[in-house]
This record gives C-alpha cells, sequence and structure tokens, in this order.
C-alpha cells in the first residue's frame, strides 16, 4: 500500500500543481505538507485529509488508495454521533449501509479531529469511499 503522503504527492504532481499552491488552497501549512509527503508514518487527521481530498478534487478514497487498505474490524465503544443520520439518509436513497465503509469511518474517526466533524462531511465522506470502492471493484 503506497503511504498517504506518497499519494498526496502523486495527486498533486498530476495536477501540476507545487507545495505551496496546495497550501493555499487546502488552507494548510506548507509544512505539514511538506511532513506529510516525506515522512512514511504520516498520520494526519480526519480534517486534514479531507482539506487536501477537496483542494485536489478528489474523494477521500482516491487520496487513501481504498483499493489497498486493509482495516481491521471496530467496534465503537459507544455509537459514534453521526451514523443515525448517515444510515437514515443512505436508507431514504434506496441503499443498504455498506459495512466495509462504516468500518472505514470508524477507522478515520479515531484520528485527530475527526469528532468536530458534522453530519454533512460524515455522509460526503461515506459517499466518496462507495464511489472508490465502486471503481475499485469494477
Amino acid at each position: 500500500m503506497v503511504p498517504v503522503g506518497g499519494r498526496i504527492r502523486t495527486l498533486r504532481a498530476e495536477r501540476e500543481m507545487t507545495l505551496d499552491e496546495l497550501a493555499k488552497k487546502s488552507g494548510l501549512s506548507k509544512g505539514l505538507l511538506s511532513k506529510l509527503e516525506n515522512l512514511p508514518d504520516a498520520n494526519p487527521s480526519l480534517e486534514t485529509l479531507y482539506g487536501i481530498s477537496e483542494a485536489l478534487d478528489v474523494t477521500l478514497g482516491d487520496l487513501l488508495d481504498s483499493g489497498a487498505i486493509q482495516a481491521k474490524r471496530i467496534i465503537p465503544d459507544k455509537k459514534p454521533h453521526w451514523i443515525d443520520s448517515l444510515t437514515a439518509a443512505l436508507r431514504n436513497e434506496g441503499k443498504k449501509p455498506d459495512e466495509d465503509i462504516l468500518q472505514a469511518l470508524y477507522v478515520l474517526q479515531t484520528r485527530k479531529g475527526a469528532a468536530q466533524k458534522g453530519e454533512a462531511a460524515w455522509f460526503y465522506m461515506y459517499k466518496s469511499l462507495e464511489l472508490a470502492l465502486e471503481k475499485s471493484r469494477k
């Protein structure tokens, strides 16, 4: 699996975007982005990943290279605040929530800053991962 920093660098290069341009567009510091791109054990927060994915105009799944993600099953100690509204919104679309995507979101919620995300952001992240997984399954 390619480290997230390598994916960020590759996606940025594909868009012919400088580190400074990505910093301005994402609202993140150039120093933080440089660390993410160059440290193999970088562990960015969900908020940081979200900002980078929006700045690069990609889904979180694309950024995380979800085709190669392997996560151990996590059962949260308490039900996440966003889970009821997310599953209700999906059911309103006539969809059954995908347990693999929910598991990925459980992993993401444990990263720094994740608890501050609103329900709309969790829905966006679910849809991004769903789209990326659809692509990888074709």
